[in-house]
């Protein structure tokens, strides 16, 4: 069931911002499974392969959301959301 939900700009940003957030955490749980280190926190799952599945659903999500609204580029990579924060 597909569902519309009005919100502003600004709006919309916090919650981009916010899923970039958690992609930013499972890319640092995807790279302590696969190398043992951590520089940050990291999520309670299974393996690996659990954290590359979330992963790839939140950056799914964060399409979706920067197509429907003509956001193309607003969050691309960890990178662009430490520039962000910084």
């Amino acid at each position: 069931m597909k569902k519309k939900i009005e919100l502003s700009e600004v709006e919309w940003g916090q919650i981009l911002d916010g899923l970039a957030c958690r992609v930013a955490l499972y890319e640092e749980t995807v790279g302590y499974y696969e190398h043992g280190v951590s520089y940050g926190r990291i999520a309670e799952v299974r393996d690996a392969e659990e954290a590359r599945t979330i992963l790839t659903y939140y950056r799914e999500i964060i399409g979706k959301v920067e197509k429907q609204l003509g956001k193309d580029g607003y969050v691309e990579s960890t990178e662009d959301l430490r520039r962000n924060i910084s």
